[in-house]
């Protein structure tokens, strides 16, 4: 029994020791770990800054030693703008006490029992410029966190925007519910994981013009994002952000709810071509209580030349810089665009040649409208080429830029129908049978002026048209033709189409003034 009470107490001073031996270690190579991560974030900053207008440093204020613990203070210095506006300069501090490792003490009370070489604990210090911010945050910083080096130089840790409550001028208020993020990081930040959640956000403010109130609020903030540094120094990966709903609230209207938004990116790269995928989601619009629909769509790039992308880049930096967003130059006084020097226009040539030379692709992939009865989308793709010359005349030019272009257009007749019911319904008819016979007129004089000038066919309940472009061939809805004869039919169906549009209203009045509803006498065709 002594000798297991003697082992367990030879245990305990010998963690003791290594805990002692660990904190002196990170003491003593503090200084040379926070050097190196300054020039280091200061060197990715400067990389990536500048093109969103901004310039950005860190410098260490200070630094004060103990045995089991710092404390720093760092600066952060911004130049710039990131709206346009004159560029100026502002400054944060931040509050840094640093546990030493390989056990920090709020690492043990929350059960993290791996050995780390120190722990941050940092927050935003007060300034008279944040007064305001600070005192919407109940007197406590907003921004605070904490991370934790490992002894591989990854980074582990979470960021905090602490709820708010404020008003931002006589008639607007701010309630936030506040913003975590937990991150993960690899050494040197080659990979990056975060997942982020919000509870709600809500602005009451009035609107310019007739002072009605309006309220917006969102709800349900949700992010993951999962992304490593590529071969050509991108970062790619998959970046997802969710909102459960937003409620809009004008004056004594009724709310306009959107449910279930989400934007999902994805980029990667194989053979030093860059390809990217975004989609967008819209669950479900409401108002008044009725469901009108929802929206998908998803746009994609392929085939991006890496190198030639850097380039141009890099190149767009040193025009921001030049122009005045840094440093307050002059813009073009015809296109209010920076002017280019004749070096960084041959730059940006080279660039774009060789960016075309790739034969990058450009597609909205789908952009669909969803009601309870049917979908209507829309899809167009256009491959690129490198021209011969860039001084070809633009006919020529076109047909060597456009390898190939591809486009649909389908449209539901069910869905028309329900958007004619949903606006009659709105309008406060309540004759069901009288608005179902207005949807379905409305429906089959859209799909007739369609079908009629032949710019598009019936496949089922949907009214649809393609189009396929390649080797100066045009395939219009199944029928071959030359560019020329497509763009004298697509001409001459359009002035038929405006014709009888003409015709066809005028023909219809006295039918749809015949038709009134049991409640008001209105008539289905105001």
């Amino acid at each position: 029994m002594k000798k297991s009470a003697g082992i367990a107490v030879g245990a305990l001073v010998a963690v003791a020791a290594i805990g002692a031996g660990g904190a002196w270690y990170t003491g003593n190579q503090l200084p040379k770990v926070l050097d190196e991560s300054i020039k280091q974030a200061n060197a990715d900053m400067a990389k990536t800054l500048p093109a969103l207008g901004l310039d950005a440093s860190i410098e260490l204020l200070s630094l004060e030693r103990q045995f089991l613990s710092s404390n720093a203070r760092y600066r952060i210095t911004f130049n710039g703008s990131l709206d346009g506006d004159e560029p100026r300069q502002f400054e944060l501090v931040i509050n840094d006490r640093i546990e030493h490792g390989p056990f920090p003490l709020s690492r043990l009370k929350a059960f993290k029992l791996m050995p780390v070489m120190a722990t941050s604990n940092y927050a935003l210090e007060s300034n008279p410029a944040l007064e305001k911010w600070f005192a919407a945050a109940n007197g406590q910083s907003p921004v605070e966190g904490q991370a934790s080096l490992g002894y591989d130089r990854s980074v582990q840790g979470t960021v905090r925007l602490n709820p708010v409550q404020a008003a931002l001028d006589a008639d607007s208020n701010l309630q936030f519910s506040g913003l975590t993020v937990d991150f993960d990081s690899t050494a040197q930040a080659k990979e990056i994981d975060a997942e982020g959640l919000m509870g709600s956000l809500k602005l009451t403010t009035r609107l310019p013009e007739g002072g009605e109130p309006m309220t917006l609020e969102l709800k349900g903030l949700t992010l993951d994002s999962q992304t490593a540094k590529s071969a050509s120094d991108f970062y790619l990966g998959r970046n997802e952000v969710k909102l459960q709903t937003v409620e809009i609230l004008v004056g004594d209207n009724a709310p306009i709810l959107v449910k279930d938004l989400s934007q999902l990116d994805e980029t990667s790269e194989a053979d030093s071509k860059l390809a990217g995928r975004s989609t967008y989601k819209i669950g479900m619009v409401s108002y008044q209580g009725h469901d009108i629909g929802g929206l998908e769509m998803i746009s994609s790039v392929k085939n991006l030349d890496a190198g030639a992308l850097q380039s141009m880049l890099a190149l767009y930096s040193d025009i921001i810089k030049s122009t005045g967003q840094l440093q307050q130059a002059s813009l073009d006084a015809e296109s209010g665009l920076p002017e280019l020097s004749e070096a960084q226009k041959a730059q940006l040539m080279v660039d774009v040649e060789k960016l075309l030379a790739g034969k990058p692709g450009v597609a909205l992939e789908r952009l669909a409208f969803k009601t309870a009865s049917g979908e209507s989308s829309l899809s167009l793709s256009v491959d690129l080429n490198k021209p011969e010359s860039f001084e070809l005349p633009a006919p020529e030019l076109a047909k060597q830029l456009v390898g190939q272009l591809d486009a649909k257009v389908s449209v539901s007749k069910a869905m028309i129908g329900d958007l004619v019911g949903l606006q009659a319904t709105l309008g406060g008819q309540t004759d069901k049978e009288a608005v179902a016979q207005q949807a379905s007129m409305m429906t089959e004089m859209a799909s007739g002026m369609a079908l009629s000038t032949e710019l598009a066919r019936l496949e089922g309940d949907a009214i649809v048209s393609t189009l396929h472009y390649a080797d100066d061939k045009v395939d219009f809805n199944g029928k071959q033709m030359t560019v020329e004869e497509f763009v004298a039919m697509a001409f001459a169906s359009g002035a038929g189409l405006g014709g009888m549009g003409g015709g066809a209203m005028a023909d219809e009045e006295p039918a749809l003034e015949g038709l009134e509803l049991e409640e008001g006498g209105e008539e289905l065709a105001e």
